[in-house]
């Protein structure tokens, strides 16, 4: 279900948040992140794509890129660095965004080159360097779904906590997509035509004042009739919740901020079918559901940030992974987000380590 030419998605929010600031504000680890993750359940094929400010360099832009082959095929991954100038931000070294219309239509591109990792080596150790293999695509993706907003979802009435006080942004926005291009990979093109979600955040990020990271979980599920729904729960390391607020989209296209009742923690290291239970309550009604994990990917947090499992030490591990909904009977696709210091968890299932 594609949204009215004439809709307004902006949620109230207004056009210039779309846009990259020009001068930080004076505050330490201040910067700026976008976002896109998206899904083709045809093709099995799945992009991961963030560019940010680095936070103590306030004019080099990190561009990073996860692409989840068909099958076994394994992950593409690639990091860059790049002092873009202000006439081609938000970019970086190979990829850039290009708002369009804003809250309506994007422009993702890629142009460079991957490491290749098989996913079982995913789950045992850190991406290595090795051969780099090419990678492009260009996708114009159609934003369906009203902005939701974190901090105006958190002060509602369903919601808790605040993004005011996160360790890894003070301003925060989502919207879910669908997305048209093609993808060249290593061995040839793919025609995409998927699903996703963006989001796009502002504020001190891991700085020597922010508060330790403890865990989260985000989730989406966009389905084709135009319903939909998505939640964040952030916590602190002492499991207290520091961010609780979700939504849902009704079949007409209505954006309702969501109580969150129930999200998934992460708990088995596994490449697919990792059961995922949601539940939300809203002034549209209640939604309880158990999806699926589709294609999973790994982060490890732990002096420094790469691709890969590593539990050794006091890791923080991200779990990236492309997510099948089934509500009432109609299919849907979407993400799920983790993380968790899985080194304090001791029933954390897993391949052994190297």
């Amino acid at each position: 279900m594609a949204p009215s030419a004439t809709r307004d998605l902006s949620s109230g929010l207004s056009a210039d948040r779309e846009q990259v600031v020009a001068d930080p504000p004076d505050l330490s680890h201040w910067s700026e992140n976008l976002f896109f993750t998206m899904y083709d359940p045809a093709a099995d094929l799945g992009l991961w794509a963030h560019l940010g400010t680095y936070p103590t360099d306030w004019t080099m832009w990190e561009d990073w890129v996860m692409v989840t082959l068909p099958g076994d095929g394994g992950m593409l991954s690639t990091r860059g660095y790049h002092r873009t100038p202000p006439e081609r931000r938000p970019a970086g070294s190979n990829l850039a965004f290009e708002c369009v219309e804003p809250f309506r239509r994007w422009r993702i591109t890629f142009d460079g080159r991957c490491l290749l990792t098989p996913y079982d080596e995913l789950q045992r150790r850190r991406v290595s360097e090795g051969v780099r293999y090419p990678l492009a695509f260009d996708l114009a993706a159609e934003c369906v779904t009203p902005v939701w907003d974190s901090h105006t979802s958190a002060s509602s009435a369903s919601g808790r906590g605040s993004i005011r006080g996160q360790s890894w942004a003070t301003d925060h926005y989502q919207q879910l997509l669908r997305l048209t291009g093609t993808v060249h990979l290593p061995d040839g093109a793919v025609t995409f035509d998927g699903v996703g979600w963006r989001d796009h955040s502002r504020g001190p990020r891991y700085g020597p004042t922010g508060a330790r990271w403890g865990g989260h979980a985000i989730l989406s599920g966009l389905f084709p009739s135009g319903r939909a729904f998505g939640l964040s729960r952030m916590w602190a390391p002492d499991g207290t919740v520091t961010l609780d607020a979700g939504y849902m989209v009704d079949g007409e296209g209505t954006l309702h901020h969501a109580e969150v009742l129930e999200v998934p923690r992460l708990r088995d290291i596994q490449l697919a079918g990792e059961p995922i239970p949601m539940a939300l309550r809203s002034a549209a009604g209640e939604v309880a559901l158990t999806g699926e994990t589709l294609k999973s990917t790994w982060i490890t947090r732990n002096h420094g940030i790469a691709p890969g499992l590593d539990l050794t030490g006091e890791a923080s591990i991200l779990a990236e992974a492309y997510a099948r909904w089934e509500w009432d009977g109609e299919v849907g696709y979407g993400l799920c987000e983790r993380s968790e210091h899985l080194h304090d968890i001791p029933d954390v299932r897993c391949a052994p380590q190297e």
